[in-house]
């Protein structure tokens, strides 16, 4: 009588075991890293382990390179020394992966064409990578 309880309770369990990651997940987990890590603890020294050397960035105004992207990173930290970013969000759909995340902080420095206010900010935004050979490109 115990035997089919435990083939249907180990029937049950069986979706739940581990599945090999799919490229999307490792690809959301890549972006939430990029974004918890090298954003928010400030480690840009890892920034080539995230993206591929050839990245180009688009925005409403222009196209930039990773060296240019860095370049708006560290203008962002120094106006915000104390920086915390949030990912709030993913979705992940063939190699693209949006982030929906929140970054807050004090602005202590001038910075990012705007004075110092000593004023705290907070800020949400999206993000859409494109990921090649498990990278940001």
């Amino acid at each position: 009588m115990l035997l089919p309880y435990l083939f249907y309770l180990l029937s049950m369990t069986l979706p739940c075991q581990a599945q090999p990651a799919t490229d999307q997940e490792k690809n959301k987990a890549v972006a939430r890293t990029f974004f918890e890590e090298v954003l928010g603890q400030e480690k840009l020294e890892k920034c080539s382990n995230f993206h591929a050397a050839d990245l180009v960035g688009h925005s409403a105004e222009r196209d930039f390179t990773l060296a240019e992207d860095l370049a708006t990173v560290r203008e962002e930290r120094a106006a915000l020394p104390d920086m915390h970013i949030a990912v709030k969000h993913m979705v992940a759909e063939a190699d693209l992966v949006v982030v929906h995340w929140t970054a807050w902080g004090t602005n202590t420095q001038p910075g990012m064409g705007l004075p110092a206010t000593s004023k705290p900010i907070e800020v949400s935004g999206m993000t859409l990578f494109r990921f090649r050979a498990g990278k940001i490109s």
